[in-house]
């Protein structure tokens, strides 16, 4: 399994930069996964991650330990993005869109 790292400040989503995004080749299933970095900001809430291609919501993944799968009907599409939303009582945090490329 491949793991997609992202650190989360605040309302910021951003690519770990210690991880490697190249080479992420379309059409695979069950292989990759996310993996986050939160800031406190998100302490106690309930965490999932949203993926969207072509401006439209295509799937999405509950957090659990900060990682989620990246669901399968996501990977055939040329690019996608991903963002995260985040709940606790009377509180709703959500983070911008990372575009993640992939070959083939």
């Amino acid at each position: 399994m491949r793991t997609l790292k992202f650190n989360v400040e605040g309302q910021s989503l951003k690519k770990d930069p210690a991880c490697d995004f190249s080479g992420i080749v379309k059409g695979s299933k069950g292989y990759l996964q996310c993996s986050f970095s939160f800031s406190r900001e998100w302490a106690g809430c309930k965490v999932a991650a949203s993926f969207w291609s072509y401006d439209k919501e295509k799937g999405a993944a509950p957090v659990k330990n900060s990682k989620c799968k990246i669901p399968d009907e996501i990977t055939d599409f040329k690019s996608f993005q991903v963002c995260l939303i985040g709940v606790r009582d009377g509180y709703r945090i959500t983070t911008g869109k990372v575009k993640i490329e992939q070959e083939g």
